[in-house]
């Protein structure tokens, strides 16, 4: 009886100059992302804490034109290059506990801007335009209070685990 020999797994690989242009942008993106979440902060805490319904109209018109696109676009950036360096080194997408959490925080993230945030977004800017037409609308912050707090604090847990590496590999269920 002969026994199946392993192969080795070949994986694909980035060359170094492709490898830290990706991570470039991937940085590059996250770091967007994480100044877009601090707009979005400014403009949703000073919609919450000011006394005139003008400011607050303004800061959700404003809100409207730089927040959803933006998050999207960045973290959808930061979504691939992730997927490219992580299918591309050694940790993978799914070997390492921290590589897989900042996946699902991305996904999530991401996720969020569409099913979330856009729709809230849209209503205050819509609120805010029936304002500015002179409608006697409600100009209140509701539920926009938790992105600019939660995105930020995703982020920088994202961060930290990138740089610490926590956790070390997840178990193979064929390797117990």
């Amino acid at each position: 009886m002969s026994q199946a020999v392993a192969q080795p797994v070949v994986r694909w690989r980035l060359g170094a100059r492709a490898r830290k242009s990706v991570l470039v942008v991937h940085i590059a993106s996250a770091g967007a992302w994480l100044g877009i979440d601090v707009v979005m902060g400014v403009l949703v805490f000073t919609a919450l804490f000011s006394d005139e319904d003008r400011t607050k109209a303004l800061a959700f018109r404003a809100l409207e034109l730089v927040a959803v696109g933006p998050l999207l676009a960045t973290g959808l950036v930061c979504l691939v290059t992730g997927v490219l360096l992580g299918l591309s080194s050694k940790y993978g997408l799914l070997r390492y506990w921290w590589v897989a959490a900042k996946l699902a925080l991305n996904l999530v993230l991401t996720g969020l801007v569409l099913v979330a945030l856009a729709p809230e977004v849209a209503d205050a800017a819509a609120r805010a335009r029936q304002f500015d037409a002179g409608v006697p609308v409600p100009l209140e912050v509701g539920d926009l209070i938790f992105p600019p707090i939660v995105s930020p604090t995703a982020l920088l847990v994202a961060m930290v685990l990138a740089v610490f590496k926590p956790w070390g590999r997840i178990r193979n269920a064929t390797t117990r």
